[in-house]
């Protein structure tokens, strides 16, 4: 027997969908906007694939519309990477490795969220500071124009923190990403 959805099924699932585009349109224009900064400091610059020293510790907050973008990403997953992502759920621990690193790689790079995008550029943050990549400390990102705790270089002239990238849309609430995967 053929299953029905509801009127309000097929209204959340119609909402959904057209978040998820607008969303999607979002990030490919926050896309070009990241990489002209990351182009603009490429001197600075040392990420590139495989090394994932901030994937390996850290806090990862991600909003609720970041969590369900990425959700979509672990879905298109093969089977075996799906398997290794749970089993990564399974031991991971509060600041500690990001579930959906897989030999040193974003297994769901596309969909990655936010705090992923614009990590390794510094930055302005609130109240006039500036935000640096930790990665600063072990002779990466800046680590050649860090001195004495300051950056002797002009950040992006931008606040790049997710809840102002997000501002245009009804984001949900801020979590851990392992608070939203351990949540019952």
């Amino acid at each position: 027997m053929k299953s029905l959805k509801t009127n309000s099924q097929k209204t959340s699932g119609h909402v959904f969908g057209v978040k998820n585009r607008l969303y999607k349109q979002f990030l490919e224009k926050l896309d070009k906007k990241l990489q002209s900064y990351f182009d603009e400091h490429k001197d600075f610059i040392c990420c590139k694939a495989g090394c994932s020293a901030c994937c390996e510790k850290g806090d990862y907050p991600i909003s609720q519309l970041e969590l369900e973008y990425l959700m979509q990403g672990f879905i298109s997953l093969d089977n075996e990477t799906k398997i290794k992502v749970q089993e990564n759920i399974k031991s991971m621990v509060k600041g500690g490795k990001c579930p959906f690193l897989i030999s040193s790689l974003c297994s769901v790079y596309p969909y990655r969220p936010i705090i992923c995008r614009v990590h390794g550029l510094v930055y302005l943050y609130k109240e006039g500071s500036v935000k640096v990549p930790y990665c600063v400390n072990y002779g990466k990102n800046y680590s050649n124009v860090f001195e004495n705790n300051e950056i002797t270089i002009n950040p992006v002239l931008e606040n790049l923190d997710t809840t102002e990238i997000l501002k245009e849309f009804n984001f949900g609430e801020i979590r851990n990403l392992f608070d939203w995967l351990n949540s019952k």
